[in-house]
């Protein structure tokens, strides 16, 4: 059966070349998330030729500060574009200091998605929910979008508000093991549960057989906390949203 990685940084692994060759063959289906507008138009030229793998176009937060003139590029691109990733806000460490360039950059990308409609956005919120959830709804970028929070650390009351906006979230592997993301796990409606790698942050993955592994256990560390087996669940969101 297929399996879906919802969000991973294809083109910061070792093997990028050698994963594109072998998903082509494999189950595997993924959503390669880019940290910048130049990296997007890179990684597209390199899976040009394997359906498999969904090229999303971001322009990573923790990068603004170095990369915020590439926001012109990336509106410039987004119309094309269904894949939308990685966005959003982080408010962590130094990372502070491009605050108010986050903001401008990440507002910019939900106004327009809003005004576009049909993208499916992988978005970050470290340290930064409230500020993420409030602008999503500011916008109404849910109304006609696809919103995925990636590795969701609010709290409950932020938590909350996210279903209630009708969001997605991908889990990973790491959630697995805190109390804050089994929080997340034990309470997201189960049509919004989604599966994710990250990697190579959370593991470095050099083949795509490690990839499907990685994502069938974390299938396998959901269903135990829900007491069900959400495989077909999960797959099925997944396929949803690949099609949306």
């Amino acid at each position: 059966m297929t399996i879906y990685d919802m969000h991973c940084h294809l083109d910061l692994m070792p093997n990028m070349k050698n994963i594109i060759q072998e998903s082509l063959v494999e189950d595997l289906v993924i959503i390669a998330v880019t940290t910048t507008p130049k990296a997007f138009e890179q990684e597209v030229n390199f899976c040009k030729r394997n359906s498999n793998i969904q090229v999303a176009l971001g322009l990573h937060p923790q990068l603004v500060g170095q990369r915020f003139n590439e926001l012109p590029l990336l509106l410039n691109k987004i119309q094309n574009v269904k894949f939308i990733g990685e966005i959003g806000l982080d408010n962590n460490g130094e990372n502070i200091s491009s605050r108010e360039e986050q903001v401008k950059v990440f507002n910019s990308i939900i106004k327009e998605c809003s005004a576009l409609g049909n993208k499916v956005l992988s978005i970050h919120s470290v340290k930064s929910s409230q500020y993420v959830l409030d602008s999503l709804k500011l916008y109404n970028t849910i109304k006609n979008n696809i919103c995925i929070l990636h590795w969701f650390t609010g709290n409950e009351k932020q938590l909350n508000q996210a279903i209630e906006l009708g969001c997605y979230f991908s889990i990973n592997s790491k959630m697995l093991s805190t109390a804050g993301g089994k929080r997340v796990i034990q309470k997201v409606p189960e049509d919004k549960l989604l599966v994710e790698t990250d990697a190579p942050f959370i593991k470095k993955i050099s083949h795509c057989h490690e990839i499907y592994e990685e994502l069938d256990q974390t299938i396998q560390g959901i269903s135990n906390l829900r007491n069900r087996d959400l495989f077909q669940t999960i797959q099925k969101n997944s396929k949803d949203i690949i099609e949306y």
